[in-house]
């Protein structure tokens, strides 16, 4: 029967729902207006509650609300609060019509005198209220309520999408909030997966501190709050026949991430009833955004009782993105939560807490009957007229991409991206000759003086979900050889405690003499093209390396085992060639020790962030490695290498700041046992030409600093804007300007003899004694970049360079 068209359909749905819907709960709807009774407008987020219970609501921006009354609470009390008002109070029975207007007369209040002491009054009340909510809060453990979410998306013109949800919502004090969705909808132009709306991530701004945006904002009411905030009693007014007190707060600390705006407190029970706040300048984030404005305003209920819980968050404000090229419209954004029908210290499932993630899904109720706000408009607060037009007019071809859509002489890239997704993106259309080859071809190149031009092409390729396969070929022009390769990585273990990955790999190609953590070979084909003279040196290895490793992803540790096995020769300089047609940069690249090298190595991690990305966010890894080489594996060597690296960042001051002041460390040292090959050296990077990523001595240019010992530490701490807000430099602090302090030292040592045709023409670069270097960098030049400041300490030296911003 359900095989028709539409109507059949919805027969269906409409049949499935009556059959695994719950049973209802018999409801009195009450629907109205709350207005001013002297001049008939209406009023916004008035409180409406049924007395002696925790339920009620709240009304929208046009004075309308909507409630629910179960029967068995009938005949109950309904009273309709708003702060410089009469309280109005109702009989609601079975036969109370459904429609239940409120007119509230103003309340007429004077000034009390207020007796000058030596103590601001302002202050005597906060330090009331934050006493009293001490006292409650240490009886509060747990809450559960019922919530009602709506957000909206606009930009300078209209309303551009709206998404609505209905959730529970659990609060235990150590576990935190969980929230449970029950229904949602949304405009057609959004689908339900993008609905995000939700209320356990919404601040209580009754909370010690209050997460807004990344930033930790103490809030007006937490035990330190009196030393960080001002606060001025600035008008009475009063609700229920009693005082309220209107009090103005301002940050009292300007580096701080604090409030500013007016709370409402309630005399005798020294209780906040309402807050309206906005975060100060230093809640801002980096660019691109331009501005970031937010209104955060909330109510508070006792309901009778001793808690003072929020019924209500409504959220305001807008967000400014441009760059160069590219200006967005204005994002306006609007929340709205109400929250009813309390709980007190009810007892919470385990359930709630096992699984990760704040917000789940009730696919008992919202996956079968997802439109159900539909059914029963009563648990929602009424739509605006602007908003129920949006609902009436937006369909799936208004996108949030054509409602934001850039202006400036970048949009039209912006334009044209879109346009190729859409123009069979999908179905293979467009120039590809190598589409039907599974895999993924990447290609691969390199200038440098001993391959001249190196041309090549790498493959990667997963025909199972466990096994990768890899191959990669090329030719140098300079010394006339095939490079190539190819190997296997089969993941054989994957549990929550341990993945286990076997591999293999064999190559022939052009290596580096020693290895940089810092800089692939490809980051010096510029630098050599303009007559660097080398920041490398080579040789040609042949052989292949057999590898297995473990991750214990949990915990963030890594271990690998490898055995490899490889010839290793020397290679000629084979040009000196530069895009300025000079030839004085001719460097003589060094002979290696020559023969069949076999080792063992083993290498153990602890990984929370080990991927160099040149110091645009800090890293935390700490890492080991072993390499043994001896006749007994059937090598020409013998030597046991040992080397330990480590970076770690530690936040500084400000830790309330979205990104708060830090310092960086890192460290690198290495030693070894036996008779160390020429091409088994260890390393300390130094800067290439101009350029100085994170990570190197920057006031040591052109090649590194090289030895069978070594070790290097730096350091450097990131200020950020602070130091510029502090002084009053604005026009730094608006283009993210921060400061940098830097530091380093090094040390290298040996070797003592270098392979016989190489002594007499190229002698390894040591420090020579201790390296020691300072220096200041200004970070976040025009968003992306810094420049470094560098000098050396032991002996006369002064460099300046350019890196990558610290952006995070």
């Amino acid at each position: 029967m359900c095989c028709y068209p539409d109507i059949a359909k919805k027969i269906c749905l409409a049949l499935l729902l009556w059959l695994i819907a719950p049973p209802g709960i018999a409801q009195k709807v009450i629907r109205g207006t709350v207005t001013d009774a002297e001049t008939g407008e209406t009023l916004p987020s008035a409180n409406i509650s049924v007395d002696d219970t925790f339920r009620g609501t709240i009304s929208n921006e046009d004075g309308r609300y909507s409630l629910e009354i179960p029967d068995s609470l009938l005949p109950a009390g309904l009273t309709v609060r708003y702060i410089g008002y009469q309280t109005r109070s109702r009989v609601i029975d079975e036969d109370t019509p459904a429609q239940q207007d409120f007119a509230l007369q103003p309340s007429v209040t004077q000034m009390e005198e207020i007796v000058v002491t030596d103590e601001n009054p302002a202050v005597r009340i906060m330090r009331e209220v934050i006493r009293r909510k001490q006292q409650w809060r240490r009886e509060l453990n747990t809450y559960e309520a019922e919530a009602y979410t709506r957000q909206s998306l606009a930009n300078d013109t209209s309303i551009v999408s709206i998404t609505e949800s209905t959730s529970r919502i659990y609060w235990d004090k150590q576990q935190g909030h969980r929230e449970v969705l029950t229904s949602k909808r949304q405009t057609a132009n959004i689908e339900a997966g993008e609905n995000f709306a939700g209320v356990s991530y919404l601040p209580n701004l009754y909370d010690d501190n209050v997460e807004i945006a990344g930033f930790n904002v103490m809030s007006v009411t937490h035990p330190d709050a009196l030393d960080y905030y001002d606060f001025r009693l600035r008008d009475q007014t009063s609700r229920d026949g009693r005082t309220v007190y209107e009090i103005e707060v301002n940050p009292a600390r300007k580096l701080q991430p604090l409030f500013r705006g007016t709370v409402f407190v309630l005399d005798e029970e020294y209780a906040l009833l309402e807050v309206n706040l906005k975060p100060n300048g230093v809640v801002r984030f980096p660019r691109p955004v331009q501005s970031f404005r937010t209104t955060y305003r909330q109510q508070f209920n006792n309901f009778g009782q001793d808690f003072w819980l929020p019924i209500d968050m409504r959220i305001t404000g807008d967000v400014k993105v441009s760059m160069v090229g590219l200006d967005f419209p204005l994002i306006r954004f609007r929340q709205l939560s109400r929250v009813t029908n309390y709980r007190i210290n009810p007892s919470l499932p385990d359930s709630l807490y096992e699984q990760e993630g704040t917000v789940a899904i009730d696919s008992t109720s919202s996956s079968a009957a997802s439109d159900s706000l539909m059914a029963r408009q009563a648990s929602a607060v009424p739509l605006s007229e602007e908003e129920e037009e949006a609902y009436a007019t937006l369909d799936s071809t208004a996108t949030l991409d054509k409602a934001f859509r850039p202006s400036g002489f970048l949009a039209r890239f912006v334009d044209e991206d879109e346009e190729n997704e859409g123009e069979g993106s999908g179905d293979g259309s467009g120039f590809r000759p190598l589409r039907h080859v599974p895999g993924r071809l990447t290609p691969a190149g390199r200038f440098n003086r001993v391959d001249e031009v190196f041309a090549g092409i790498n493959y990667r390729y997963r025909p199972l979900d466990r096994l990768t396969v890899r191959g990669n070929g090329g030719y140098s022009t300079g010394y006339g050889e095939w490079s190539y390769g190819g190997g296997f990585s089969l993941r054989w273990l994957d549990t929550r405690a341990i993945d286990a990955t076997l591999g293999w790999d064999y190559s022939a190609r052009t290596s580096t003499r020693y290895t940089s953590h810092i800089y692939q070979p490809y980051f010096t084909i510029i630098p050599n093209l303009l007559g660097n003279d080398g920041y490398f040196d080579y040789y040609r290895s042949e052989g292949f390396r057999a590898f297995s490793r473990w991750t214990h992803p949990s915990r963030n540790l890594s271990l690998e085992v490898g055995y490899s096995s490889e010839d290793h020769r020397s290679l000629p300089t084979t040009t000196a060639y530069d895009l300025r047609g000079k030839s004085d940069n001719y460097r003589y690249n060094p002979a290696v020790d020559e023969g069949r090298m076999q080792t063992v190595d083993v290498v153990a991690g602890y990984n929370l962030n080990d991927a160099y990305n040149f110091g645009v966010t800090g890293r935390k890894y700490i890492r080991f490695e072993i390499e043994h080489s001896a006749g007994a594996l059937g090598s020409d060597f013998d030597f046991t290498r040992y080397e330990t690296r480590l970076s770690w960042v530690f936040p500084t001051f400000y830790q309330r700041r979205l990104l708060p002041n830090t310092l960086d460390i890192g460290l690198k040292a290495g030693t070894f046992s036996g008779d160390l090959p020429y091409q088994k050296m260890g390393i300390v990077d130094g800067a290439v030409g101009v350029l100085s990523p994170y990570g190197i001595l920057r006031a040591a240019r052109g090649h590194p600093y090289e030895g069978e010992q070594y070790v290097s530490v730096h350091a450097e701490h990131n200020f950020r804007t602070i130091p510029f807000e502090a002084i009053g430099l604005q026009p730094l602090v608006d283009r993210n300007i921060g400061l940098i302090l830097f530091g380093g030292a090094a040390r290298t040592w040996g070797p003592g003899e270098i392979p016989p045709q190489s002594s007499e023409l190229y002698a390894p670069r040591g420090t020579g004694g201790i390296h020691w270097e300072a220096g200041v960098s200004l970070n976040g030049i025009l968003g992306l970049f810094r420049m470094d400041f560098a000098a050396r300490i032991d002996r006369p030296a002064f460099l300046v360079s350019i890196g990558v911003a610290r952006l995070f």
